[in-house]
């Protein structure tokens, strides 16, 4: 295990980002600064929209809301960045190109995310009532709306001539990367079957083959198995109503699983989808930032102190700057600032373009 530079969250080995942070766990590349003089000009024309994903058919086993053309998938288009510039306290600063390509996508995906996440939640309240459709519903579900912002996010890359990856890899990566839904999946599978160990049932030889034959490979795994395998799903819809686990003890373990957890889980797996792609784009040479360590190191520090009121107020506004700049979604940075300055038209203006919605938790 690993623990995260910026947040300290313990992370697996091998993890490319932070669960809780999206921090890269790499080495961090340097930093580019941003050019000053930069003139960027708007392209004439408007980029090659993504076509929205048509929706493929649900399985047989969850009824999935309609998903439709209008939304916010439809903002899920190549973007070129372009310098932003600001003022605070009357001091001048630039947000370059790859920074405000980063924080587009990142906006963008948190609304198709959230989009997403309504749809995931129709479902679940409709078809989640119990522990056993929860065991074999909710992952389906889970894969079926995500794979519309994996779908965007791979014809981005398409679009930027990256052939390489398609949605299975990516998918996959983003599965171990970004999965808070299936660690608390897990943990109550883990838990179903602790029960039935207990109870010393016979259906326990049965039912404990279920982390190796469906479950391998995370929620992924468990959601291709059910979807695409009627005889699997089957026997695993058969195995979980055949254990010799009381309702009591169902009801018990259900109980762990909270609507509010589910949607916040939910809400964070999906909106990492910007994590894999804009890391990726920033990998291939892409113009697209992308948080280091290096950077994050230095927003938390110069937040903490502004926040403990150890930065003078005649420095504060640089202090603010160098955050931004370093990571602009910084944890209440941009509540900070709308505070502090009383919401005045320099301060809005940084706001209304990062938006308090998209900073970090």
């Amino acid at each position: 295990m690993s623990f995260c530079p910026n947040c300290g969250t313990q992370n697996k080995d091998g993890n490319r980002f932070c669960k809780m942070c999206g921090t890269s766990l790499r080495v961090p590349d340097p930093v580019k600064p941003a050019e000053e003089s930069a003139v960027v000009e708007v392209p004439e024309t408007e980029p090659e929209a993504v076509p929205v994903p048509v929706q493929e058919k649900a399985p047989a086993t969850v009824k999935s809301s309609a998903v439709s053309n209008y939304n916010p998938l439809t903002e899920l288009v190549p973007y070129d960045g372009k310098e932003m510039l600001f003022t605070l306290e009357g001091q001048a600063f630039s947000v370059s190109e790859e920074m405000d390509a980063y924080l587009h996508y990142r906006k963008v995906f948190q609304h198709a995310a959230k989009y997403m996440v309504q749809h995931v939640m129709r479902d679940y309240d409709e078809q989640v009532r119990d522990l056993d459709s929860y065991l074999t519903k909710f992952p389906i579900m889970y894969v079926h709306y995500r794979r519309y912002l994996v779908d965007a996010a791979v014809k981005i890359l398409v679009n930027y001539e990256i052939y390489d990856i398609d949605r299975e890899e990516f998918e996959t990566e983003l599965g171990k990367d970004f999965s808070k839904c299936n660690e608390v999946y897990e943990t109550i599978i883990e838990a179903f079957n602790n029960t039935i160990a207990e109870n010393q049932a016979r259906a326990a030889r049965n039912v404990s083959l279920l982390p190796s034959m469906i479950f391998s490979g995370g929620v992924l795994g468990f959601a291709q198995a059910l979807a695409y395998n009627a005889a699997t799903t089957s026997l695993a819809e058969s195995c979980i109503r055949n254990a010799n686990v009381s309702a009591s003890q169902r009801n018990e373990i259900f109980r762990r699983i909270t609507r509010e957890d589910v949607y916040s889980n939910l809400m964070y797996d999906y909106w990492a989808v910007h994590y894999s792609l804009t890391y990726r784009m920033h990998e291939r040479g892409i113009k697209v930032w992308y948080p280091s360590i290096e950077t994050n190191t230095k927003a938390k520090s110069l937040m903490s102190n502004i926040t403990n009121d150890l930065v003078p107020d005649d420095k504060k506004a640089s202090a603010l700057i160098q955050t931004f700049v370093n990571r602009p979604m910084q944890k209440g940075l941009i509540q900070y600032i709308m505070d502090y300055y009383q919401r005045s038209p320099e301060a809005m203006a940084i706001v209304d373009y990062v938006g308090l919605e998209n900073s970090d938790r």
